[in-house]
């Protein structure tokens, strides 16, 4: 069942609280599972890396058209496209439905809200990724200037 219709948050902060319960219940969604069952038969050491570059090169970077738009894992996944808070609730849906704890991380969110990444805890701590930048790794975020998206 396809539900479509217009939220009106309160505050970035509230935006960023909704989307992060986004992945979570995006875990027992059909098309997670499918692909994280993929993604389980890594090394568990393997698998953050690996989803990261699934989520970089198997899903194009497209913005939103004129408004945000906010959809489940599965809609992104089937479509093969979207925005970054798209890439990273895949990222973060993938990664737990797999095993690794991860999380959204949202730049700014009291204030303006342009960007939003993702964290997943590898090696005893949290470390940042971010799904849209091509030219990315756990931890290591190229500066805009340098940043290279499959954006069209």
């Amino acid at each position: 069942m396809i539900r479509v219709g217009i939220v009106h948050f309160p505050s970035n902060l509230e935006k960023a609280r909704y989307m992060a319960a986004g992945s979570v219940a995006d875990l027992r969604l059909p098309e997670v599972q499918r692909w994280a069952a993929v993604f389980r038969r890594l090394p568990l050491a393997e698998r953050p890396a690996a989803i990261l570059k699934f989520c970089q090169y198997a899903i194009d970077y497209v913005r939103d058209p004129r408004r945000e738009v906010l959809e489940d894992s599965a809609v992104t996944l089937l479509r093969g496209y979207g925005d970054c808070d798209a890439k990273a609730r895949v990222f973060v849906a993938l990664c737990r439905a797999s095993g690794i704890p991860a999380r959204e991380y949202c730049v700014r969110p009291a204030q303006d809200f342009p960007h939003i990444l993702a964290e997943v805890y590898v090696n005893g701590r949290w470390r940042r990724v971010d799904p849209t930048i091509l030219n990315s790794s756990i931890d290591r975020i190229p500066p805009s200037a340098t940043a290279i998206t499959n954006y069209w």
